[in-house]
C-alpha cells in the first residue's frame, strides 16, 4: 500500500479544494489559514502564487501544537492573468463585470502554486512548485455576461469565473490542466508528495 501521512490538513477554506479530495476518498482536515491575500510590489505571477501558497501552509503549521506522527499540510493558490495585469477575486459586483468584460474572446493564464509543510520530530520542511494552463474565454455579450453571474456568484473566484458548471458557457478551450482551472492542480500535489514517499494512490 502506498504510505500517507498521519495527519494531512488542507490549509483552504475553498469549497472545491475540498471536494476534490473527498472524491479522491483519502483521509484529510480543513484548517483555514489565517493570510492576507496581497500583491508585493510588481511581483511576478509564479513567485505571487508560490508565496502565498506557502504562506497558507505556514500559517497552519504554526497553529499546530505538539505534532504526532508526520503531519502534511497543503496550501495553495490560484490567480488569473491576462497579459501581465493579474486578476483576484473581484472585490464586487462592478469590478467582477470589468474582469469578465477584459477577459471575454481573449486568452489569458491560470497560475496555481502549491506549498507542502511537513511537520516530523520536531522538524519542519517545505517543498513546492506551480501549475499553468492556457485558457480562452469566448466572446460575450453584456447580457450574457449577466447571465453568466445569475448562474454563477463571480465574488470568490480569481478572474471573476469558474469553468466548472456555468462556465461551460464562457470557455472554448483551455491548453493545460483542467484542474488547474478548478484552482487546485492535484496531479501536481501528488508529484510533490512523491518526493517524500507518500501517494494519493489509496
Amino acid at each position: 500500500m502506498p504510505k500517507f501521512p498521519d495527519r494531512f490538513i488542507l490549509a483552504s477554506g475553498s469549497p472545491r479544494r475540498k471536494m476534490m479530495l473527498e472524491l479522491l476518498k483519502v483521509p484529510f482536515e480543513v484548517r483555514v489559514p489565517k493570510v492576507e491575500e496581497s500583491i508585493v510590489g510588481a511581483e511576478e505571477p509564479i513567485a505571487l502564487v508560490a508565496r502565498l501558497a506557502k504562506e497558507k501552509a505556514m500559517a497552519v503549521a504554526n497553529e499546530i501544537k505538539d505534532p504526532k506522527g508526520t503531519t502534511v499540510i497543503v496550501g495553495c493558490d490560484t490567480i488569473v492573468v491576462l497579459g501581465k495585469e493579474i486578476l483576484g477575486k473581484p472585490k464586487d459586483i462592478y469590478e467582477a463585470y470589468a474582469m469578465i468584460t477584459k477577459l471575454q474572446g481573449r486568452t489569458h493564464m491560470v497560475y496555481s502554486g502549491l506549498a507542502l509543510v511537513k511537520l516530523e520530530n520536531g522538524r519542519v520542511e517545505t517543498i513546492s512548485n506551480f501549475c499553468a494552463t492556457e485558457v480562452t474565454m469566448c466572446k460575450l455579450s453584456l447580457d450574457e455576461i449577466k447571465r453568466y453571474f445569475e448562474l454563477e456568484n463571480p465574488l470568490d473566484k480569481a478572474g471573476a469565473y469558474a469553468i466548472q458548471d456555468g462556465g461551460s458557457l464562457i470557455i472554448s478551450g483551455i491548453d493545460g490542466c483542467y484542474y488547474n482551472v478548478l484552482g487546485f492542480p492535484v496531479r501536481t500535489l501528488e508529484e510533490l508528495m512523491r518526493q517524500w514517499g507518500y501517494s494519493l494512490f489509496l
